[in-house]
């Protein structure tokens, strides 16, 4: 719960907590796991999953040389996006299984950021160190262990996430500033009709992770722009939320009543001078903002 939180020094948004004292170098798709009553997320650039019971536990397991994504499964177990391909893992994160490497993922390539959908897919997308242009794709692992190119030529896979209905798929490339709305086929998991919803000026940062609440709003994370904010669903901006880190990665609801949203951060990729100034950065966060979240998607595999 936010309560058992700590508050942030010095902090502009007296409203931000720190959950937990992370100093991720790259944190990552926060997920809430209502069975358990804890929060899963990775650090990318440690190759770590986190699993955080608010005011209990906190636990660490390397599963990767890179983790870029994580998902619930219907078993316990979690599924993960990595360097190697996808991973199934049990609740502890202990893999048991080689990975599934999808189609035109080389050694260049490592998944980013990915989510379930509402058919109980996996959705995840890759990168490559340099932000090749088109050099990626965003890729859906069905609950049969199959591989499927859900949009091909991307540049750096993001966020995704769905309507309530799944019949509307949200999607980030941050090799571009916007942020995308899709037509989706829940039955078969086709992205259609992709069209830009609005775009992030480069002055505001890059866009990263991003929810989808209970009202249908969106929730995205701001790399370098030091904030989430909440736009409604035809794209109009309602609320920005100012953080003390720099690089913001994903926003996720959780708590008993889906009330609290987390948010990870990254330090990995800032100055010396920056270090100092943002003492925070790679922290997990967490505030009330008054509306709630949707119970987490699980994958079927």
């Amino acid at each position: 719960m936010v309560d058992s939180a700590m508050p942030v020094s010095g902090s502009e948004q007296r409203d931000w907590l720190i959950a937990h004292r992370t100093q991720a170098m790259l944190g990552e798709r926060p997920v809430w796991d209502e069975r358990t009553g804890t929060l899963v997320f990775v650090d990318i650039d440690r190759g770590e999953l986190h699993r955080f019971s608010p005011g209990q536990d906190f636990s660490t397991v390397t599963v990767a040389a890179s983790v870029g994504c994580v998902g619930l499964r219907d078993n316990g177990g979690v599924v993960l996006g990595t360097d190697a391909g996808f991973v199934l893992a049990d609740a502890t994160g202990a893999i048991r299984q080689d990975p599934i490497v999808p189609p035109g993922m080389t050694s260049a390539h490592f998944f980013n950021d990915g989510a379930c959908d509402p058919a109980g897919r996996f959705v995840a997308g890759t990168s490559t160190a340099e932000r090749t242009p088109g050099a990626s794709a965003l890729y859906a692992l069905e609950p049969d262990g199959s591989v499927r190119v859900v949009l091909p030529e991307v540049t750096e896979s993001n966020g995704v996430a769905w309507s309530g209905d799944g019949r509307t798929m949200f999607y980030v490339d941050s090799g571009t500033q916007d942020v995308l709305v899709f037509d989706y086929d829940p039955v078969d998991g086709t992205a259609t009709n992709g069209r830009t919803l609005f775009s992030i000026d480069e002055r505001d940062g890059v866009p990263d992770g991003l929810v989808v609440d209970a009202a249908e709003n969106l929730w995205l994370a701001l790399w370098s722009g030091h904030c989430v904010r909440q736009y409604r669903p035809d794209g109009l901006l309602l609320t920005e939320i100012t953080l003390p880190a720099k690089d913001v990665t994903c926003p996720a609801f959780g708590g008993d009543d889906l009330s609290d949203l987390y948010v990870t951060t990254s330090r990995g990729y800032l100055q010396p001078a920056e270090l100092d100034a943002y003492p925070h950065a790679g922290d997990l966060f967490v505030l009330r903002p008054g509306v709630t979240g949707r119970p987490t998607l699980r994958y079927a595999g």
